[in-house]
C-alpha cells in the first residue's frame, strides 16, 4: 500500500474508531503496551529511530508525571498532519488526551512541521494520563525545563534534510489554573475559581491549545 493510502486507510480507520465503531486500527508498532499509530508525512514519522525516540520520549515523561508504563497499557497514541485536533470544546488543539486515546497533530501554527517527537505536545499529554488534572493546577505545567534537559540534544528531521532537535519548553508549557486557552484568538479562558481571564497573545510557538 502506497503512504498516501495508507494515510487515507488509518484517518478512516481513526474516525470510525473515534465515533465508537469497528475496530482499533492495527498500530505501526508498540511501546510498553500502547499502541503507536503514524497518519502523518512528517520526516521524523518515516525514520529508522522513531519507534525508540517515542519509547525515550513517553519513558521520560512519565518519569517526569510520576507515571508507569501501567498509566499507559492499552493506550493509542496517535500522530496526524492534520494542523489541530479537536479536543472537547477545543476546535483547534496541539494535542489531547482522551480516556486511553491521545491524539498528537505534528504541527505547529508558529513553527510549522515538528522535527522530532520531542518537540510535540506528548509529554503535556502523558502529563494528562497519569494525573488528571484537566484545569492544570498542578505547578509541574510550568516547571518543564528538567524534562528538556533530559530529551534535548537528539537530531532532527525535515524535508530539507537533518537539523538540530530544538526544544521550546513554551509548547508543553501550560498557564496554572486555566482549564483551557487560544493564545491569539481572543479567548477568555475559565480559571480554576470560576473567574476569567484576557490571556494576551506571546510571541512565539503554541499557539494552539493543548487539551485534556
Amino acid at each position: 500500500m502506497s503512504l498516501g493510502a495508507r494515510s487515507v486507510a488509518v484517518a478512516a480507520l481513526l474516525a470510525i474508531w473515534g465515533c465508537g465503531g469497528g475496530d482499533r486500527p492495527a498500530p505501526e508498532f508498540t511501546v510498553g503496551g500502547a499502541s503507536i499509530l503514524v497518519d502523518s508525512t512528517a520526516p521524523f514519522t518515516q525514520q529508522p529511530d522513531f519507534p525508540e525516540r517515542v519509547e525515550r520520549t513517553l519513558e521520560a515523561a512519565l518519569g517526569y508525571w510520576g507515571g508507569t508504563w501501567d498509566d499507559l497499557a492499552g493506550a493509542t497514541i496517535s500522530f496526524t498532519d492534520a494542523p489541530h485536533v479537536a479536543c472537547g470544546a477545543a476546535e483547534a488543539a496541539l494535542g489531547c488526551q482522551d480516556g486511553r486515546s491521545i491524539r498528537l497533530t505534528v504541527r505547529d501554527p508558529g513553527l510549522g512541521e515538528f522535527a522530532c517527537v520531542e518537540q510535540t505536545v506528548l509529554v503535556h499529554e502523558v502529563g494528562h494520563a497519569v494525573i488528571g488534572d484537566p484545569r492544570h493546577e498542578d505547578p509541574r505545567w510550568m516547571e518543564l525545563e528538567p524534562l528538556a534537559d533530559t530529551l534535548g540534544s537528539r537530531v532532527g528531521y525535515t524535508r530539507m534534510g537533518e537539523i538540530a532537535c530544538v526544544l521550546y519548553v513554551s509548547v508543553w508549557r501550560h498557564p496554572l489554573g486555566i482549564l483551557t486557552i487560544a493564545r491569539n484568538r481572543g479567548d477568555y479562558p475559565l480559571l480554576s475559581g470560576g473567574s476569567k481571564v484576557r490571556f494576551v497573545p506571546l510571541p512565539g510557538p503554541a499557539t494552539f491549545p493543548k487539551c485534556s
